[in-house]
């Protein structure tokens, strides 16, 4: 198949070797590489870069905002002498806001037809385009606001005793800046050695 494309492109009857060893083969061998490596050398750029994967990066990152500050007090709050285990729940309005800097252009465009009528109209579009602005390949983060704490539940071991539990109570409402009446603290269920 391939020795007919060649000999039909040749327009004489020639066979496949005088062909590959005549000018017009050599000619489009050398356009054939030059285009190869102006593919391989021309840069590969998007015009448009979208800050969306950027902003999933950082919510997988950081995983729930509730999850991660249930652990960093359970961390804490089992610190506390006579605690034992806690565990803790946090309820929040939000996972927080986060306020990223942008770069307004004003856009002006022109435009005027002409009629064979010699009648002429003048158009003006004027448009606000707002981009997020980029440092180092990511956007600009100008204020990251932590989310409202709604309520807190601590369940400890130590719960039992009013003194612990008021420990536990203050030190969650010092934490989160809280109010003392937003904060549950109770004891966790006994475990039974027997079953």
């Amino acid at each position: 198949m391939l020795d007919e494309w060649i000999r039909k492109g040749s327009g004489e009857k020639k066979d496949v070797k005088e062909y590959l060893q005549g000018k017009k083969f050599r000619y489009l061998l050398i356009i054939i590489a030059c285009l190869g490596l102006l593919a391989l050398i021309w840069p590969i750029s998007s015009t448009e870069e979208s800050p969306a994967p950027v902003a999933r990066q950082d919510l997988e990152e950081e995983g729930s905002m509730e999850t991660k500050i249930s652990r960093e007090l359970e961390s804490i709050l089992s610190q506390i002498e006579g605690a034992g285990r806690v565990r803790v729940s946090i309820s929040l309005s939000s996972d927080g806001l986060k306020s990223y800097a942008t770069n307004m252009r004003n856009e002006k465009r022109e435009s005027e037809e002409i009629d064979p009528q010699k009648n002429n109209k003048k158009s003006n579009e004027e448009s606000v385009v707002r981009e997020l602005a980029v440092s180092s390949g990511s956007p600009l983060l100008i204020e990251n606001k932590s989310p409202e704490v709604l309520g807190v539940l601590v369940v400890a071991d130590g719960a039992r005793s009013a003194v612990v539990r008021e420990k536990l109570n203050h030190a969650t409402a010092t934490l989160l800046n809280i109010a003392a009446h937003k904060v549950v603290v109770v004891p966790g269920k006994e475990e039974s050695n027997g079953n």
